[in-house]
């Protein structure tokens, strides 16, 4: 489902719109949007309404799930979304509690299953279609995914460009994972010499294929009847009935099922059979090889919709006779087929000799020739797979490989033909930039009918450019060892040229500063290095050296380097790679990222493999015309105060122990080191430490983006705004709050910044794993989650605690540094500048609550998704200066417009799991805002309005301008009239902190 219209909802009450649980076979209940007749158009304009349904089918839902009227769209459910579900049947879902997006630069070459490369900002309009290589981390295998959803935005985070020690790079944004030993890493936590993991195979750009028909129904028609059937052509129209059926006839070149074919073909040039047999000509098509390769073969033969055969066993006795004498062997062969007429004849139709193929004439395909690059390439690494000699280098300290070969029988009679076929090869390995070096011949065996066999050796260049081409852009497929001996093959050749290519500088550097009249032990002392000793530099600098320039002696062999860098890969074709540089880039331009289907979330890029808060208030006992004066002073002060921007850490450094201590302990460990008072506690929502958090669910990834970031304010939509309170709706909660009109508040908004990113990131991958294990069934991959009272939701919800505890600390620390930075401006100037916390209230948070549900209490696992929890009055967990009221419910606004102090109800309790909106909702993307509005000129028409704004950068300035975002007023004003909130004050801004 794509699309969700006007018509698709009921009107239950005046600002209730409900989609009913009919409406769609997998709803488990209804799912209810609170909005007014503007804000339901404007829900329709993204797909957070169809996130909203796709809420309704999680297991142990309850009642209904609800969307603020400030709902947009987010990752898996809607944010402005609740959902509750039963604490005894129900799940736990980590996109219900917010995830962030992370991405790579637009000409990211991105690896797909039939070996092309595209660029990912090219598979905008065509990413359904895509199989994109990928790893399966468990088994160390390669797989292959398809693709669930496509990003296009601009960059959130900072940019950076990561080099390897053989010159592999990529430009990814600072949140992006790559496989480490460690897992996945994001590139903001990897560090030059850690190591990644690279699929060295490039493979060929893509070109999109003609419709051009290569197989039609005649030809298989006149294949057919010259195969000896009787004059009616007896089994033809049933056969291409098959063909027809799986879609096969007539085939083209951009036919889907071609890539599956051509693999095949091309093994069954070499390690295949096909044939007929019987006077009515029952087709059959055989394939050898190994137990492992045979299954991927299989694999595609279902993928056409044949049914292969099991693989079968048995011993083989062999007995030859050669130039060089008779030999007598054993060996078990495995094979499997497919008992198809009409998969034969398609074959046969395409190109595929029929029968023995060494004593017949053949070549390759005409239309073959005709081909994309990347169709072409299928055709050969298939047949490489089967007939092509393996990578393998010299023994001792040779770093050079043998020739390749691929050898060739043919009976007397057919040799030239032979010679001409592997001609054929050779001009297609030309397009590849594969070099051949000869086409040998030999007398190989005569056979008992009297017959000699010949056998053609076709030997290509083992120049490093042909081998890194040959293994490079074509490979192997159907053989997974000579697979991942290429692999490591290519990536030793691309650190081999690196070396040579530094001596042959250093070579030259070396000359030239010796004829300049340096002296030697000057040239010694800067130029000797790991791959460069003192005799090579003499060599060079007395012109000694009659040959170029050749690898070091401390270089690694081949099989050295094999052992290093493949440990614990398997049969993945990943190799360990070594970072050189990490830099940061300068990045205008937009980013993109897949959602894959695969449950271990990756991809292979650049051929490097890549997985994908809450606010509080203070009041003052100041008037806001006291410090409009000098508003100028006091935002200046606040943004040297605090740390502020992407990525950016603080000067708070925390052990192992105190970042466990903050999970745990959250902002009561900021009250005892001195960061605010016990009152703060009393009026932080849970007293700002969720209990059940458990430091030891969260990664060590997580707590080591988590060691430096308390007390800092981070980028986005998280601020720090001096504001006056302009109205006030209810004089009596008013009082109860401590607010008055006129009165100077400021608003803190911030999260858990990276860490909470982080526990998110890690959960998301590890449900990939719990969904199949507990056999859920999702509409959509986004909103993976885990049986609430499995070891897998129970580690989330100790680490999600966690995360909670840490933004509260955050926000605790960020409080004492605002009221020190006021302080500084406003001590002698007013005489009380003490600020006073109204209350701390989470946006992105999982809680155990009860209500009723159907006439009886339950536990209930209530997910809020920036949406805010609304109390209302009598409950206990309050304190005790509001239970009398209710909760403050706390509404941002932007940093243009209003924002307001609400109040908590029982018809909350009641209707809504006791939520509420938390703000004004985008209605802009941050790509969009950037691009309608320039951060300079934004500056200036809010300081002409009286607010003075400072943030990190202009386009930050501007993905939060004040046209990105909803109408807060009318937000406000549904959920006061719907009775979920209702309105105690409203505050305007002053001055503005953006990080």
């Amino acid at each position: 489902m794509e699309k969700i219209t006007k018509k698709d909802f009921v009107r239950i009450e005046e600002y209730v719109y409900e989609i009913p649980k009919g409406f769609r076979p997998d709803m488990r209940v209804s799912a209810r949007l609170y909005a007014d007749e503007e804000l339901l158009e404007a829900a329709l304009g993204d797909r957070s309404l169809v996130q909203l349904v796709n809420t309704t089918t999680l297991p142990g839902v309850v009642k209904y799930t609800l969307a603020m009227p400030d709902i947009h769209q987010g990752y898996g459910p809607p944010i402005g979304g609740v959902i509750a579900v039963d604490a005894a049947t129900g799940i736990i879902s980590p996109g219900a509690t917010g995830y962030d997006i992370n991405c790579l630069a637009g000409d990211t070459l991105v690896l797909h299953r039939d070996g092309y490369h595209r660029p990912i900002a090219q598979m905008e309009g065509d990413w359904v279609e895509a199989e994109l290589r990928c790893q399966n981390l468990d088994s160390e295998q390669e797989d292959s995914t398809g693709v669930v959803r496509f990003l296009k935005l601009r960059p959130q985070n900072a940019v950076y460009r990561i080099t390897t020690e053989a010159g592999d790079e990529i430009i990814a944004t600072a949140d992006h994972p790559f496989w480490t030993p460690d897992g996945m890493v994001e590139v903001r936590n990897l560090w030059v010499g850690d190591q990644v993991a690279i699929y060295p195979f490039q493979g060929v750009p893509y070109e999109k294929p003609s419709d051009e028909v290569i197989v039609g129904e005649e030809d298989v028609k006149k294949l057919l009847l010259g195969l000896e059937k009787d004059s009616r052509g007896h089994g033809l129209e049933q056969i291409i009935g098959h063909l027809e059926k799986r879609d096969l006839l007539p085939l083209r070149y951009n036919a889907p099922q071609l890539p599956s074919l051509l693999r095949m073909m091309g093994y069954l040039f070499g390690d295949g059979t096909v044939y007929f047999v019987g006077g009515r000509g029952e087709g059959k098509v055989s394939f050898y090889g190994k137990p492992e390769d045979l299954e991927e073969i299989r694999e595609d033969v279902q993928r056409l919709g044949f049914t292969p055969s099991s693989i079968y066993r048995r011993r083989r006795q062999h007995a030859i006779t050669t130039t060089y004498g008779d030999y007598a062997f054993d060996h078990e062969e495995t094979s499997f087929a497919v008992s198809s007429s009409a998969l034969a004849a398609l074959f046969v139709a395409l190109g595929v000799p029929m029968g023995n193929k060494a004593a017949q004439d053949y070549d390759v395909p005409a239309w073959l020739r005709k081909a994309p690059l990347w169709q072409k390439r299928l055709f050969l690494a298939a047949y490489f797979g089967a007939e092509l000699t393996a990578p393998k280098a010299f023994t001792g300290r040779n770093y050079n490989f043998y020739t390749p070969i691929l050898s060739l029988n043919k009976r007397q009679g057919h040799v030239e033909n032979g010679r001409a076929f592997l001609h054929s090869l050779a001009d297609l390995l030309a397009e590849f930039g594969v070099q051949v070096k000869a086409i040998s011949q030999r007398c190989e065996q005569e056979n008992p009918d009297g017959t000699t066999s010949y056998r053609l050796r076709l030997i290509i260049s083992s120049t490093p450019e042909s081998l890194t081409n040959l293994w490079g852009k074509i490979g192997f497929e159907y053989n997974r060892e000579r697979r991942v001996l290429a692999n490591v093959a290519v990536q030793y050749l691309k650190h081999k040229a690196q070396v040579v290519a530094l001596r042959e500088e250093v070579a030259e550097m070396a000359m030239a500063r010796y004829q300049d009249g340096e002296p030697p032990q000057d040239i010694y002392a800067e130029l000797v290095g790991p791959h460069v000793n003192r005799r090579f530099l003499e060599r060079s600098m007395y012109g000694r050296r009659g040959t170029s320039v050749r690898m070091s002696s401390n270089f690694p062999t081949f099989d050295q380097y094999t052992d290093q860098v493949i440990q614990g890969l398997g049969s993945s074709g990943l190799v360990w790679e070594r970072i050189a540089s990490i830099e940061p880039v300068l990045f205008d331009d937009f980013v993109y990222d897949f959602t894959v289907a695969h449950p271990d979330h990756n991809f292979i890029a650049n051929n490097f493999v890549v997985s994908n808060c809450g606010v509080r208030l203070l009041r003052s006992n100041i008037l806001a015309e006291e410090v409009k004066p000098i508003m100028g002073e006091i935002v200046d002060t606040l943004y040297r105060s605090v740390p502020s921007g992407v990525g950016r850490g603080g000067d708070i450094r925390l052990s192992g122990r105190e970042t466990d201590e903050v999970l745990e302990r959250g902002a009561a460990w900021a009250v005892s080191q001195g960061y605010g008072t016990r009152d703060d506690l009393e009026h932080t929502e849970e007293r700002g430490a969720m209990a059940g958090a458990d430091a030891r669910a969260v990664s060590s990834k997580a707590k080591k983006r988590g060691r430096d970031q308390v007390g800092t304010l981070g980028s986005g939509n998280h601020f720090i705004e001096v504001a006056e309170v302009e109205a006030i709706y209810d004089e009596e909660v008013a009082e109860a709050f401590g607010l008055f009109q006129g009165q100077m508040v400021i608003w803190v908004h911030s999260g858990s910044r990276g860490l909470g990113h982080q526990v998110c990131t890690d959960y998301v991958h590890g449900f990939q794993k719990a969904v199949t294990k507990y056999g859920i069934k999702l509409p959509d991959r986004e909103l993976v989650c885990a049986p609430f009272n499995s070891p897998e939701g129970q580690d989330y919800f100790a680490a999600m605690a966690c995360a909670a505890n840490y933004a509260w600390a955050n926000r605790q620390v960020l409080t004492h540094r605002v009221r020190l930075a006021m302080e500084q401006v406003l001590a002698g100037r007013v005489k009380d500048w003490e600020l006073t916390l109204v209350y701390d209230v989470a946006h992105n948070i999982v809680k155990r609550e009860e209500y009723t549900v159907d006439g009886r209490p339950i536990q209930v696992i209530v997910h809020r998704k920036g949406a805010t929890r609304a109390l209302g009055p009598g409950v206990a967990v309050l304190p005790a200066d509001y239970r009398e009221v209710g909760q403050p419910v706390l509404i941002p606004g932007d940093m243009g417009t209003a924002s307001y102090v609400l109040v908590g109800t029982a018809e909350a309790m009641e209707k809504t799991f006791s939520s509420s909106c938390h703000g004004a909702g985008r209605v802009l993307s941050r790509r969009a805002a950037k691009r309608q509005i320039r951060g300079q000129e934004l500056q200036q028409r809010l300081k002409r309005e009286g607010i003075i704004v400072r943030g990190g950068s202009w386009k930050g300035l501007a993905e939060e301008a004040p046209e990105a975002y909803k109408d807060v007023d009318r937000v406000v004003e549904v959920v006061h009239r719907a009775g979920i909130a209702r309105k105690v004050a409203r505050l305007v801004p002053l001055g503005v902190i953006k990080g």
